[in-house]
C-alpha cells in the first residue's frame, strides 16, 4: 500500500534525511512529496549549520550588560549581537539534543522529560500507524508488537545518554504515559526516578532499556509488563 501525503510528512518530520526505499518511492511519486522532503532537508541543514557557528566569547557578558541597563536604554542592540542571539536561541534545541552530557541516567530522564515531555503528550492526539512506529524502531534494531504499537499516539527519535533512541507517548486507561527507549543504555532495574510531580521506572530489555514515565498518581506496573512482552530489541534489520 502506497504512503499517503500525511504519513509521508510525519515520517520526514521525524527523520528528514530518511533514505528508506519506500520513503524514496513516495518522495518521487508527486511534486508535493518532493517539495515537502526538500523543505525538511533544507531546515535540517540550516539547524546543523547553526550549531557550527561559534558565538562570540563575550556573548553572555554582553547580554548581561544589556539586561543591567534601565529599560529606556535597551531599545537598540547591535546587529552582530542580535544575530548571535538569534543563532543561540534557534539552535538551543539541537544543542541540547546533540551536546548535552548527563551525570546519570536519572538526571537524563528528568532533563529529557522537562525539555519536551509535556509537548510530546500534547501532540499525542491521534494514533500512529503500526508501520510508522516500526519504521522508526527498526532503525534502532527494535520492533513493537501490536499490543504496544496500537497504544502509541506519538513517536519520534530522541537523544539518549549513549546515542539516538525513541520517545513514545502511549494511551492507557490512566491517561497518556511516556516510554523512552535507550538502545545502548543499561539501567538499575526497577529503580524509580521522581521529578516535578512525575515518576519514571527504569527497565532493562534484551538490548538497552526503557524509562516508563507518568504522573506520580499513575501506576506503571501494567505498562512495564506490556513493554517487556511487546518491545523486542536487538533485532538487526527489524
Amino acid at each position: 500500500m502506497s504512503m499517503n501525503f500525511s504519513e509521508f510528512k510525519k515520517l520526514i518530520g521525524a527523520d528528514p534525511l530518511n533514505r528508506d526505499p519506500e520513503t524514496l518511492r513516495a518522495r518521487n511519486s508527486a511534486p508535493e512529496f518532493e517539495a515537502a522532503a526538500s523543505k525538511a532537508e533544507e531546515f535540517e541543514r540550516k539547524l546543523q549549520s547553526a550549531l557550527r557557528i561559534k558565538a562570540p566569547d563575550d556573548l553572555l557578558s554582553r547580554v548581561k550588560s544589556i539586561s543591567d541597563k534601565p529599560a529606556r536604554q535597551r531599545n537598540w542592540i547591535p546587529v552582530s549581537l542580535a544575530a548571535s542571539l538569534l543563532i543561540l536561541v534557534g539552535a538551543a534545541g539541537l544543542v541540547w539534543k546533540q551536546s548535552q552530557q548527563w551525570d546519570s541516567v536519572e538526571s537524563y530522564i528528568a532533563d529529557h522529560y522537562s525539555h519536551d515531555g509535556n509537548a510530546a503528550v500534547e501532540k499525542a492526539k491521534a494514533g500512529v500507524p503500526d508501520q510508522d512506529v516500526n519504521k522508526i524502531l527498526a532503525r534502532l534494531d527494535a520492533t513493537a508488537g501490536k499490543e504496544l504499537s496500537g497504544l502509541i499516539r506519538f513517536v519520534k527519535y530522541c537523544p539518549t545518554p549513549d546515542g539516538r533512541g525513541a520517545h513514545m507517548v502511549v494511551s492507557t486507561d490512566q491517561g497518556p504515559m511516556t516510554i523512552i527507549y535507550m538502545p545502548k543504555t543499561r539501567v538499575a532495574e526497577g529503580e524509580e526516578v521522581i521529578f516535578d510531580q512525575m515518576h519514571a521506572v527504569l527497565v532493562n530489555l534484551d538490548q538497552g532499556s526503557v524509562a516508563i514515565v507518568g504522573e506520580e498518581s499513575q501506576r506503571v506496573d501494567d505498562l512495564v509488563v506490556l513493554v517487556r512482552d511487546s518491545l523486542k530489541t536487538g533485532i538487526v534489520g527489524a
